[in-house]
């Protein structure tokens, strides 16, 4: 019989028939084996017992489980994808497919079955258990799966499956291409829920609402001989701190400014007062546009209106302009402040250094988040960066979603 591009034909053991499911499973076994996976005889039973766990009319779970069975490196993903699909069917996923009739063989006969037939029509769970009551070593060793192979997968770390959005979580925002922008805002999303269900302990009496204030109507109805009369309501006093965030645009932080907007664009769901500013020579107040905008749009509106963008940085003189024009209403004890720089300075350091001072001396925490601090071999000694350093209450990394994570967790800790 002639093979399909990249398939290996085997011939069906006597003890488990090829037309069923455990059948098929130890063909596709071998054909792993021969594009160099390492396939044990325990992860073949494995892989036709989680069958008649999960059953077959998913194609999806059937896949993950002979993924997580099978794989034993982040590597084989393509290759195994690609087996896989040539092997089980030629058809869309999760879609079942109606072929043309195949007749069950008799005792004692074998019909062979063309390779690319989708599983659910050979067998279901039940069948899957016959089989494998029917498996022995001989049929194992039949399938292409040595003693020795079996010793070396023992001895092989745990099956890793890979994780695509493990991937994202730490990838570099200058390698995540545009294409990747809805899967990266959901993640940044997910980091920041925690934070958004961080409110204030303390209550306020409330007309309306679905919060029942219990307490207060147990000791209403001592008034009344034990009745509840009346349903008292409250709702959460917001106790957080204020959020002033200022983002560096100058050229060399373009990759990661989009993904910086994006968490706070989340961030400033929370139920407290959020101003955002970008600057690269002088400062821009954008909170406006970030927040009434669709976010790709204020993204344009914001590129448009900032006319210093992608150019040099002076970030001492940015700051004196936020400490003199907006200082007064938004530097207070209850701020929180986040400068999202990578700390390079064409400014005098003596400038950068006053205004340092006198913001960590009037808000409430001063965080630093420098894209730069996830590289391994990366070392704080530009001249701003080694200026601000005794200032800050918190230096965080920034250069991907799992530093962003950090960055939301600080700041669920202090608000």
């Amino acid at each position: 019989m002639d093979s399909q591009p990249g398939i290996i034909p085997t011939a069906a053991s006597p003890a488990v028939p090829q037309h069923s499911l455990a059948g098929r499973i130890i063909s596709f076994a071998r054909i792993l084996k021969d594009h160099g996976f390492t396939v044990s005889t325990p992860s073949v039973i494995d892989a036709c017992r989680g069958v008649s766990y999960i059953g077959v009319e998913r194609r999806s779970d059937f896949k993950a489980l002979l993924k997580a069975l099978f794989m034993t490196r982040a590597e084989e993903t393509v290759l195994f994808d690609r087996l896989f699909e040539e092997f089980w069917s030629a058809s869309a996923p999760d879609r079942r497919v109606d072929l043309p009739d195949i007749p069950r063989p008799e005792p004692g006969t074998t019909t062979q079955l063309p390779i690319g037939a989708d599983v659910r029509v050979f067998a279901g769970p039940d069948e899957v258990t016959q089989d494998l009551s029917e498996m022995d070593e001989e049929a194992l060793a039949e399938a292409g799966i040595s003693d020795s192979q079996e010793q070396q997968a023992r001895n092989e770390q745990p099956y890793v499956v890979y994780s695509p959005v493990e991937v994202l979580r730490q990838r570099d925002f200058r390698d995540v291409p545009e294409g990747d922008d809805p899967v990266m805002d959901r993640l940044i999303a997910s980091i920041v829920a925690p934070l958004l269900r961080r409110t204030g302990a303390r209550r306020r009496p409330a007309s309306s609402g679905t919060r029942l204030d219990l307490r207060k109507a147990l000791r209403r109805s001592l008034l009344h001989g034990g009745e509840i009369v009346d349903l008292p309501r409250f709702r959460q006093r917001p106790r957080l701190k204020k959020l002033v965030f200022l983002c560096d645009v100058s050229g060399s932080m373009d990759p990661y400014l989009r993904f910086m907007l994006r968490f706070i664009r989340e961030i400033q769901q929370l139920p407290t007062r959020v101003e955002t500013f970008v600057f690269a020579t002088r400062l821009t107040r954008i909170t406006p546009m970030l927040t009434r905008l669709p976010f790709q749009r204020s993204l344009k509106e914001i590129a448009a209106s900032v006319r210093d963008w992608s150019g040099g940085t002076r970030i001492g003189e940015c700051l004196h302009q936020f400490t003199s024009l907006y200082g007064g209403s938004m530097l207070r004890p209850s701020t929180v402040m986040i400068i999202h720089s990578d700390g390079w300075d064409r400014g005098a350091p003596e400038l950068l250094e006053a205004e340092l001072i006198k913001i960590s001396r009037t808000a409430y925490r001063l965080i630093w988040v420098n894209p730069l601090l996830g590289m391994p071999s990366y070392e704080p000694i530009c001249r701003g960066m080694r200026t601000a350093l005794p200032y800050l209450d918190a230096f965080l990394p920034g250069h991907n979603v799992a530093g962003l994570e950090r960055t939301a967790g600080t700041l669920r800790a202090v608000l």
